[in-house]
C-alpha cells in the first residue's frame, strides 16, 4: 500500500523539531571534551528511555481494543488502493487495534508498509496482532453471496448482479447472446441464447471476477444439475436438449406447487403431440417483457414468436431459468390425459380432459369467487 504523498508518519514533525532544538542547545558543549562526553551520555540515556517508551507505546497500540472489538461483528472490507493510513483508521474503528498511529509506525519500522492487501476479512474472538497482520498480508477476496430465484430471466439476473456491482449489464447480456461463447460453455446444447442455462441457486462470487468467469460458474452448475437429473431418466423422444429446457422453463413459469409440475409438463406434451397451441400465459408475459399479475385479452394478441396463443410449438428459446424440479418434470412428465388447466387463488390448479369440462370448472369456481384465469 502506498501512503498519500502529503501524509507523513505520526509525530515526525515533532521529532525533527526536537532534534534541531537539541543541536542548537548543545552546540557550545561540543567544544569541551568532558562536557561533550557528559552530554553524549545524557543523550544516550534520554534516547534509550525514549525508545523503550516508543516500543511500549507501539506494542500497546497494536493490541486488540477489547472495549470496542465485537467478536460477533468482526468483519472488515479493505478496498483496493487503500493506504496504510486508511487501513489503520479502519482497524482502529473496528477495535482490531487500539491506536492507528502505533500501527503505522510498526509497519514502517519493520518495512511492511507495502505488504498489506485489499480484501474481505473476518476475525474470531481469539484475535492477536500477529494473526491480524498475517491475514492482512495474505489477502482475502471480497465475496458476494447472491441467490437466483427459480424462473428468473437473464434480464432479471443481469439487473440483480449489476445492482450488486458484480457485472456490467450490457456486457453480461452481450455474452449471453454470443453463440461462440455459449457453445464453448454448453457444447451439448449449442443454444442461441443463455436463457434457461443460468441455474437458479445460491452462488458466491469474488469481487473483480469478470462476466465470463461469473457465467462460467452458472453454466458449470447447470451442467452438473443436468447430468444429475438425466442420469437415470429416458427423456421424451423427439425433443432436443434445448427444447427440453424450454419446456421446463414454461413449467417453471406456470407451476407453483411442486407436485403439479409433472402434470403440467404432461399436459404440454399432450398439446404438442396433438398439434394444439400451448396457450401458456408464462410465454405471453415473457413476450411482454414484464410479469403482470393478470393478463388481459389484448395481451394475448401480442405479435411475438413467444406468444403461444398465436404460434404453435415451443417458443424459440426458454422463457426463464428453471429449477431442478421443473427440469425433472420436463424429463419425466406425468402420464395423463389432461389437456387443460387453470390456476386457483391459492396457486394450485384445476385440471380437465376436455374444453367443455375446463369451462365448467372455471364457471363453478368463478361463482364461488375462487377462480383465476
Amino acid at each position: 500500500m502506498i501512503p498519500h504523498p502529503n501524509r507523513v508518519l505520526p509525530g515526525y514533525r515533532f521529532i525533527r523539531f526536537l532534534s534541531q532544538s537539541i543541536c542548537r542547545l548543545f552546540r557550545p558543549v561540543f567544544r569541551d571534551r568532558s562536557r561533550f562526553l557528559l552530554a553524549v551520555f545524557a543523550l544516550f540515556c534520554f534516547g534509550f528511555i525514549f525508545l523503550v517508551g516508543q516500543a511500549v507505546w507501539i506494542y500497546n497500540g497494536v493490541q486488540v481494543n477489547r472495549k470496542v472489538f465485537n467478536p460477533h461483528d468482526s468483519t472488515i472490507d479493505i478496498p483496493l488502493g487503500s493506504s496504510v493510513f486508511q487501513i489503520g483508521s479502519l482497524l482502529e474503528e473496528k477495535g482490531l487495534i487500539k491506536n492507528r498511529k502505533s500501527f503505522i509506525w510498526y509497519l514502517y519500522l519493520t518495512g511492511q508498509q507495502n505488504s498489506l492487501k485489499a480484501g474481505h476479512y473476518k476475525f474470531g474472538p481469539d484475535l492477536t496482532f500477529r494473526h491480524l497482520l498475517r491475514e492482512l498480508k495474505t489477502g482475502r477476496p471480497i465475496i458476494y453471496r447472491v441467490t437466483i430465484p427459480e424462473g428468473y430471466t437473464i434480464a432479471e439476473i443481469g439487473r440483480l448482479l449489476s445492482t450488486m456491482g458484480l457485472v456490467d449489464y450490457d456486457r453480461f447480456q452481450e455474452l449471453l447472446h454470443d453463440r461462440v461463447f455459449l457453445r464453448s460453455q454448453l457444447i451439448d446444447f449449442a443454444p442461441v441464447s443463455g436463457e434457461g442455462f443460468l441455474f437458479p441457486d445460491t452462488y458466491e462470487f469474488a469481487k473483480g471476477a469478470t462476466e465470463e468467469e461469473i457465467l462460467s460458474v452458472f453454466f458449470q452448475r447447470f451442467r452438473q444439475v443436468w447430468a444429475e437429473v438425466t442420469r437415470e431418466v429416458q427423456p421424451p423422444a423427439g425433443f432436443t436438449p434445448v427444447e427440453l429446457v424450454t419446456l421446463a422453463s414454461i413449467v417453471e413459469g406456470e407451476a407453483k406447487v411442486e407436485a403439479e409440475r409433472p402434470i403440467i409438463a404432461g399436459i404440454f406434451y399432450n398439446r404438442l403431440r396433438r398439434g394444439q397451441l400451448l396457450q401458456s400465459c408464462a410465454t405471453v408475459q415473457y413476450a411482454l417483457g414484464e410479469r403482470k399479475p393478470r393478463l388481459l385479452y389484448k395481451d394475448l394478441q401480442v405479435d411475438s414468436p413467444y406468444n403461444t396463443y398465436l404460434y404453435k410449438g415451443l417458443p424459440p428459446t426458454p422463457i426463464g431459468n428453471p429449477g431442478r424440479a421443473s427440469l425433472q418434470a420436463a424429463l419425466s412428465p406425468a402420464d395423463t390425459d389432461y389437456l387443460y388447466f387453470f390456476a386457483k387463488s391459492d396457486g394450485t390448479h384445476v385440471f380437465s380432459r376436455t374444453y367443455r369440462e375446463h369451462l365448467r370448472a372455471q364457471n363453478l369456481l368463478a361463482q364461488a369467487g375462487e377462480g383465476k384465469n
